[in-house]
């Protein structure tokens, strides 16, 4: 494949520009409260999971990242950023209130000239970065995707379950097409001349129905219910103009997205929609073919030029097996914690962290730096920070401690996390549980599937929470 790349181009644009997405996320609650830290800032194998990202997208060359956020989490962002060793270009952008990830970028529009990738901060992938670019580079379509199938769980954590619900999706095998894509728990599709086809996923008890000139245009589609988006999309300069002169588009993902992979069969919903027309403006304006020579295209087969029998083209890169997930829900959370760690390289325990006498930590677990484990400690499948003080006797089994926790003797810790800051008590017992930053468990209180606030209070006394001001 090719082996250009953004460190490459000359200096008058980039290749690509990256944006990521580090918005507020209510399923991490209360993770992700005021007391605690940005989503961005979560660690994951005791780094942050933003730092995945910008290594991702370091090593295929994109060197100018935007990480996109909000007015409460921009100055933690900022510090993280000033620490942060890479050698891209990373800027902080604030933005105003965005409902969805395309009102994000709507806002960022008027700053970017080039094609554009946009990942969301919570992405853990092997897939190599430019394995995927270089699909977009010689296919040219209008959005290329990243779909892949879902990992096996690790056991999770916390007190909610996964939410599974995934969309139906056809790919079309030969061209790698993204053809046809069909939410389930909102099914408004029109009454036509259709195909039934019978899913085998056991979540899915009824046909799902395909129009059936798609059928004929698609033979060789893949229908698949076992693809989750990763939120990871390559888009066209012009697809930005189109978002912001389309503001009822407020998501890649449920709008922008679904419209796209209608329209590329249907030519009338493309001019309908206002899509050749952006297409059209955008390719006129391109007289810049370098792209073309820089790839070995310069007879521009694979270019910027319209196909008018098929001017509309949306791709998918499906990755099936390897690692790729999103910590997108406090049990995914917890399970990439889990896979990331078995995998990392280097040492488990750190140099600085001290273990008395008969503590074991399993090699399938993480200990930070300046950690303290009192004696008799068993550490399993969990990964615990810095600065944390455990007592005598503790038991933690698949869960993730945060940064200068202070846990007591004879605790048990299963399937939880703990934030930062946060103090449990001398025999405390917790299952399936979320403790907030700074939130303090006293003595002898036996919790299970519970999520206690940032900066509150747990007593067994009267076995209700209070919150500390």
């Amino acid at each position: 494949m090719f082996s250009a790349t953004a460190t490459s181009l000359d200096s008058r644009e980039p290749e690509f520009k990256a944006v990521v997405l580090a918005l507020p996320d209510d399923n991490m609650y209360p993770l992700t409260e005021r007391q605690s830290m940005p989503k961005a800032l979560l660690p994951i194998a005791n780094k942050p999971m933003l730092w995945y990202v910008l290594q991702w997208l370091e090593q295929g060359g994109i060197l100018d990242i935007k990480v996109v956020t909000t007015r409460e989490a921009e100055s933690d962002i900022l510090n993280y950023i000033e620490v942060y060793k890479g050698i891209s270009n990373v800027t902080v952008r604030c933005i105003n209130e965005a409902h969805g990830t395309a009102d994000a970028l709507r806002q960022l529009a008027p700053q970017i000239k080039s094609d554009v990738i946009v990942v969301p901060c919570d992405l853990i992938i092997d897939v190599p970065t430019t394995q995927f670019l270089d699909i977009f580079r010689m296919r040219r379509p209008a959005i290329a995707a990243v779909f892949f199938e879902t990992m096996r769980s690790e056991g999770g954590g916390g007190s909610t379950k996964a939410d599974n619900s995934l969309p139906i999706v056809g790919i079309d095998q030969p061209s790698s097409r993204l053809v046809f894509i069909h939410d389930i728990e909102n099914d408004d599709a029109k009454e036509s001349a259709r195909v039934p086809v019978m899913l085998k996923a056991a979540r899915i008890k009824e046909e799902i129905e395909i129009p059936m000139d798609l059928v004929r245009k698609f033979p060789s589609m893949a229908v698949s219910g076992k693809m989750q988006d990763s939120h990871v999309y390559v888009l066209q300069r012009w697809v930005l103009d189109y978002i912001l002169a389309n503001p009822e588009i407020t998501s890649l993902q449920d709008d922008l997205l679904p419209l796209f992979v209608s329209a590329q069969c249907n030519k009338d919903l493309c001019e309908e929609k206002g899509i050749l027309k952006h297409m059209r403006s955008y390719k006129g304006r391109r007289v810049d073919k370098d792209t073309d020579v820089r790839f070995g295209l310069a007879d521009g087969t694979a270019s910027d030029s319209i196909d008018n029998d098929d001017p509309l083209k949306v791709f998918a890169y499906v990755r099936r097996g390897g690692i790729v997930g999103r910590a997108d829900q406090i049990s995914r959370y917890c399970d990439l914690n889990s896979i990331v760690t078995k995998i990392s390289v280097g040492r488990r325990v750190d140099a600085s962290a001290k273990l008395a006498q008969q503590t074991q930590v399993g090699i399938d677990s993480m200990i930070g730096a300046s950690t303290q484990l009192d004696e008799r400690c068993l550490v399993k499948r969990s990964v615990v920070g810095a600065n944390c003080v455990i007592g005598k006797n503790v038991n933690i089994n698949n869960s993730v401690i945060m940064d200068h926790v202070t846990i007591g003797d004879g605790v048990e810790v299963v399937s939880c996390v703990v934030c930062k800051l946060a103090k449990i008590g001398n025999k405390v017992q917790l299952r399936d549980c979320e403790i907030g930053a700074t939130a303090t468990i006293s003595d002898d209180v036996n919790l299970k599937g519970i999520a206690v606030p940032g900066g509150s209070g747990f007593s067994d006394d009267e076995g209700i929470q209070t919150e500390f001001v």
